[in-house]
């Protein structure tokens, strides 16, 4: 209270007895020390006026005038004011110390300390903001919680909430920490390795829980594996990652980026969505800037990030890859909620109906037409350059090669008589989009699983012709018999009579070409007659090695020196057509053509 207003109580005082509470609640006031607000002095104001009403104005103006002769029981059994005080800090070192005296006081100052504990609830000092050890404190407390709570979760995630944190508030020496943790603020692109070491949220789309991913999340051949970087390096490869929104897709995709810095380009999806295009007209802006980018720009690794939930999209993406010469590898996000379709709505804010329709429209493909290894496009160019000098020299052996559709006498060369069939690959399990026999349980093996991907080096043995194809035998080493099914060449014996006899991978080949009306199938059972036959003196030594006959129009050129070609573990996309159904029923043998 001021002095100035100090001075005035007397005069408005009607009572020695006043006039003494009076001068003890001046002497108190003064020793507090700081000044009250101008709140606390209007409400003083107020206090002091004296009552004209009664007993009920006494009750409304907060200051009971003291009749009684014993205004200590007055005060401690009955309070005008039935309003417990909250707790206040330890900053007045007098109350504390005065309250243990009270019974031995005397009486004019236990009235006095009854009126200022009546009062203190008016009285409360403005809150004073943290002194910065205490906020280094708190921020100090919030990281323990959070390590904690990693340790706890074995470093699979945590889940953090969203809601707003608690304010931290300090009682005397503690400090009381908030529950909840703010959400992260997103990461940039360039911010990724950042990201994955301190735990912050990972999906670059909305989410209203941040879950920190596993390390099992990136552990992809193509980020993990030298062997398969380097190789890819050299080559051009078109990565579709596809996957339900919030699954963790833009977080794979800024990985890849950041693996093969300047060398790769990522296309966004929602990038188009959001720059007005809707439906079809995004997926086609999208395919145009692909296209543009893989036919101008020297990158080795161009990156689609979209759902890709549908067989339409992923074989259209297919067909743009074999458009430029580039392998094709399909990619999902490894997160431990990539799958959840309720935690997916939720944190997207979609609706839970629309994230399961896509979900089972991602499931429907989830197996492709077939697997196999995918050669990289420097072999596939070294491989026919090979192939066509073989035919050359073949064709300048014989010089007799006609096809049953060219009038007889004309000769076809041999070149052009095999049409080509799409990118070259060896063919590991035809699926069918998991309609085929065992296509499930192959795509689950957990080598299937961890090698997608992978580049491995096949070792190309020999070439072959027949009537209907043209092909390439592979040898697969043990690492590679891992994913060759164990039934492949049994599944051939009712159209190749001993063929379950022969070891395991030996119908393992490259389809080169084939005969109008061929399906590439065929070129596996061909070489699997060629192998059942007993082997034959070689007719002739041509450069590349030597030339078997083996009858009815089949030949076979062993190579001196096999050759090694890079080929990416992968899968095949293609729209659903009469072709689709090859792998179910065994081609019809056309004896279309006569090698003499």
């Amino acid at each position: 209270m001021d002095p100035e207003k100090n001075s005035e109580v007397p005069e408005k005082l009607e009572s020695p007895q006043q006039e003494v509470e009076a001068a003890v609640v001046t002497q108190l006031e003064e020793s507090a020390g700081p000044e009250k607000p101008a709140a606390a002095d209007e409400e003083e104001e107020k206090k002091e006026q004296p009552a004209v009403n009664g007993s009920g104005d006494a009750a409304a103006n907060d200051n009971v005038p003291v009749e009684d002769d014993s205004p200590c029981e007055t005060s401690e059994a009955k309070p005008t004011v039935p309003v417990a005080a909250p707790e206040e800090p330890d900053t007045e070192p007098e109350k504390r110390d005065l309250e243990p005296e009270k019974e031995n006081k005397p009486e004019t100052e236990l009235v006095a300390q009854t009126i200022q504990e009546e009062a203190a609830p008016r009285q409360l000092a403005e809150p004073q903001p943290p002194s910065p050890e205490k906020v280094e404190a708190v921020a100090e407390a919030q990281q323990e919680v959070v390590k904690e709570a990693s340790t706890q979760d074995g470093g699979k995630g945590v889940e953090v909430s969203e809601e707003k944190p608690a304010e931290a508030s300090v009682q005397g020496e503690e400090v009381k920490v908030a529950e909840t943790l703010p959400p992260a603020e997103p990461k940039k692109e360039g911010e990724l390795e950042k990201t994955a070491k301190s735990g912050d949220p990972t999906s670059g789309e909305p989410s209203a829980a941040a879950i920190v991913p596993s390390a099992d999340s990136l552990a992809f051949p193509l980020l993990q594996h030298e062997k398969t970087k380097d190789a890819l390096l050299g080559s051009r490869t078109l990565v579709v990652i596809r996957g339900l929104p919030g699954s963790g897709k833009t977080f794979l995709s800024r990985a890849l980026a950041d693996a093969y810095k300047d060398r790769c380009s990522v296309f966004c999806a929602d990038d188009y969505a959001e720059s007005g295009e809707s439906g079809a007209d995004a997926h086609k802006a999208l395919d145009e800037a692909v296209v543009a980018c893989c036919a101008d720009v020297p990158s080795v690794l161009v990156v689609v990030d979209d759902t890709n939930h549908t067989l339409e999209r992923l074989a259209r993406l297919g067909e743009l890859a074999r458009e430029h010469r580039m392998v094709a590898v399909f990619l999902e996000p490894r997160t431990e909620w990539c799958t959840d379709a309720a935690h997916l709505a939720k944190v997207t804010g979609r609706k839970p109906a629309v994230v399961t329709a896509m979900k089972r429209q991602l499931d429907e493909v989830r197996l492709p037409l077939f697997f196999g290894w995918f050669l990289l496009s420097p072999m596939q160019d070294q491989l026919r350059s090979m192939s066509s000098d073989f035919l050359t020299a073949l064709d300048a052996f014989k010089k007799n090669a006609v096809g049953s559709s060219v009038k007889e006498g004309q000769e076809v060369p041999l070149d052009q008589y095999f049409q080509p069939k799409g990118s070259l690959h060896c063919t590991t399990k035809f699926c069918d989009y998991g309609k085929a026999e065992g296509a499930k349980e192959y795509a689950e093996k957990p080598a299937v699983s961890e090698l997608y991907g992978s580049v491995f080096d096949l070792k190309v043995s020999a070439l072959f012709v027949t009537p209907r194809t043209f092909g390439a035998r592979v040898r697969l080493t043990e690492e590679q018999l891992v994913l060759w099914p164990a039934d492949a060449e049994k599944e051939a014996e009712a159209s190749v009579p001993g063929a379950a006899a022969l070891p395991m991978g030996s119908r393992a080949h490259i389809t080169l070409g084939c005969a109008a009306g061929v399906e590439p199938v065929q070129t596996g059972l061909d070489l699997l007659e060629i192998l059942v036959l007993n082997q034959v003196e070689p007719v002739t030594d041509l450069e590349l090695g030597s030339l078997r006959f083996y009858g009815e129009g089949r030949w076979m050129l062993e190579l001196k020196e096999p050759m090694c070609a890079a080929a990416c573990f992968s899968s095949f996309y293609k729209r659903k057509g009469p072709s689709h159904e090859q792998g179910k029923k065994e081609p019809k043998k056309k004896k279309n053509c006569a090698i003499l």
